[in-house]
């Protein structure tokens, strides 16, 4: 056993914090929880039925494993925080969404103590139940002697709980989050933005909704009722979504003009384009029944 049972959640009063204490303590680990909030904090603590330590120095220097979850913009800060009190050979990790300066900042923390880095990326939200056939993207930093041993173990353990593991690195993994997490994000947020500059509530709307609508507004509502400021940082601070955004803009004034002139043959050529593209997809032969499958869940 390369890893020990000891603990630590940086921000374990947040929703991921939670998650990840329940998780953890399942499986035998000794959890200790920091927060700022200290009447949040021993609530939490509390109710989860673990530790808690509002002093940072005090809840990682015994701490064999050490989770960082905490807005994306503080989460470098902290991890050069604390580092120079974590002990030889111990595991550190955090969970944002965007890398690149965390990556950073892990690299030289591994170089500078003999400490293991790992940076995670767990693709689903607070509200998660069981983890089996959920994503958990993996970008390996560096440490010690025993680093690939150490990290194998520690996967092994979300391996076991059917977690699929998807190991890449900081430059693909910054484009393809600005991919599967900004765009849809951005869609949603703006559908409902132009929805409301037409000055027609969704309830009326959804007096004369389709399928298509129906599906599209739960989406949005979903999204809409989440933290804002993650959803924000993952747009601002990755520098690939500003790529993206160039693209959109140039597709958006493409489609406009091609409405506007009524180029019904250019029209033609953009869908089937988006057809051509989503053919490639291994989910496209049984998308439309998944879209049946949403819909039969909606009507109950």
């Amino acid at each position: 056993m390369m890893l020990g049972k000891n603990l630590t959640i940086i921000g374990g009063s947040g929703g991921m914090g939670r998650v990840f204490s329940r998780y953890f303590k399942q499986h035998g680990f000794n959890v200790t929880i920091n927060a700022r909030n200290a009447k949040k904090l021993r609530q939490i603590a509390e109710d989860l039925g673990v530790n808690y330590e509002l002093d940072l120095k005090k809840s990682v220097e015994n701490a064999d494993i050490v989770m960082v979850s905490i807005p994306i913009h503080s989460t470098p800060k902290m991890i050069e925080n604390i580092v120079p009190f974590m002990k030889e050979n111990s595991l550190i990790f955090d969970i944002t969404s965007i890398k690149r300066e965390t990556y950073r900042v892990l690299n030289i923390a591994h170089n500078k103590f003999h400490i293991n880095c790992l940076s995670l990326h767990p693709m689903f939200g607070p509200g998660i139940k069981n983890f089996k056939n959920y994503t958990l993207i993996v970008l390996r930093v560096g440490g010690t002697k025993h680093y690939n041993e150490t990290v194998e173990e520690f996967l092994d353990l979300f391996k076991s709980d059917g977690l699929v593991i998807t190991e890449t690195t900081l430059e693909v993994h910054d484009k393809h989050i600005a991919l599967t997490l900004g765009v849809p994000h951005m869609l949603n947020i703006l559908f409902l933005n132009l929805l409301k500059r037409t000055n027609e509530s969704l309830s009326e709307l959804t007096r004369y909704t389709g399928t298509t609508f129906l599906l599209q507004k739960v989406f949005a509502e979903s999204i809409i009722q989440r933290e804002m400021e993650m959803f924000g940082e993952i747009q601002i601070e990755n520098q690939d979504f500003y790529t993206i955004l160039e693209l959109f803009e140039n597709l958006i004034k493409e489609y406009k003009n091609i409405i506007k002139t009524k180029d019904l043959k250019r029209f033609s050529n953009i869908f089937s384009q988006g057809l051509e593209y989503s053919k490639k997809d291994i989910h496209f032969e049984n998308s439309y029944k998944y879209f049946y499958k949403f819909m039969k869940i909606l009507k109950e």
